[in-house]
């Protein structure tokens, strides 16, 4: 196996999103990040740094333009992610892959005195690799219950929540409210400042659509919860990536409202099926997405590995 080469601009994100849909669109029983999962990641990075610097590609030799395959080595808490073409699942350059990712994250790990690596986004009935791992010395630790719901039929109207409204996001002129509650639903432990930064510019990147950026607001202005869908013109599958209530404005049906109306907007995006994932020790999560149609399908677990 080649050594990979780091990412150098557009045509390598282009050529990563590639990759991703093709495998979404094999189905061969390895999960593949939805496009907005990576540009979530991307241009909204942990507040501790981005992630451009700690991409490495696989060139195709025979196709220019395509890649065999990248991984992603978050260089916080050392998290690994690798996508291959799906024509590589269970072949040794795939295998390759993973060992070097794994080797590259076991050094930034011991380079911050920090005892354990991770990867992430594994089908619990991936029988590939889930033997890679087992046999990799890695353990199950705690995932993500993944559900799904068809978008083939009427989606139920947005309820109404008196005193809100249920709309797109303004953007910036926005940014301070939308950002607040987010950062209070999450119960972030950074700064509002920093935080707000960080949102300014999320909203100022190219991925960024407030049409999908939805928000139940007060007359006053006051952001009480947000979702944000996201779409794949290939494989017709939205997503739904955050998700989220103030705690101010908890238990008033707000999730559901905006959730309902994100439904709407995929569907006139032309989706056929909207995703959401959330950890799998969060029941009032699971209840409010399977009160909209949403099933869950499968679990997506962490490994980790003390190194």
């Amino acid at each position: 196996m080649n050594e990979p080469r780091h990412f150098r601009d557009e045509r390598d994100l282009e050529a990563m999103r590639n990759l991703l849909m093709e495998g979404r669109k094999a189905d061969n029983g390895t999960y593949y990040v939805h496009i907005g999962d990576l540009g979530w990641w991307l241009y909204y990075p942990p507040l501790e740094g981005d992630f451009w610097d700690h991409i490495h590609l696989w060139d195709d030799p025979v196709r220019p333009g395509r890649l065999l395959g990248w991984a992603l080595i978050s260089p916080d808490w050392v998290g690994i992610d690798v996508y291959f073409q799906p024509e590589l699942r269970g072949s040794q350059l795939a295998n390759e892959m993973y060992l070097w990712a794994e080797e590259q994250a076991t050094k930034v790990a011991r380079g911050q005195a920090k005892k354990t690596i991770y990867a992430l986004w594994i089908w619990h009935d991936d029988a590939v690799l889930v033997q890679h791992f087992n046999q990799g010395g890695y353990r199950l630790s705690r995932g993500f219950v993944h559900l799904t719901r068809k978008l083939d039929g009427s989606v139920a109207p947005t309820r109404l929540v008196e005193g809100f409204v249920i709309r797109g996001c303004k953007g910036e002129p926005e940014v301070v409210a939308r950002a607040r509650a987010q950062h209070e639903a999450f119960g972030s432990s950074a700064s509002f400042e920093r935080y707000l930064e960080r949102f300014t510019n999320f909203m100022r990147s190219p991925v960024y659509n407030p049409e999908l950026d939805i928000v139940a607001v007060t007359q006053e202005g006051s952001v009480g919860a947000f979702c944000i869908v996201w779409i794949d013109t290939i494989n017709k599958v939205g997503l739904f990536e955050p998700v989220g209530t103030h705690p101010d404005f908890h238990r008033k049906g707000l999730g559901k409202a905006v959730m309902l109306e994100g439904l709407r907007r995929l569907q006139e995006k032309g989706m056929q099926s909207a995703i959401v994932s959330t950890f799998e020790d969060n029941p009032a999560a699971i209840k409010l997405y399977e009160s909209i149609g949403f099933q869950i399908v499968n679990r997506l677990g962490t490994y980790e590995k003390d190194v």
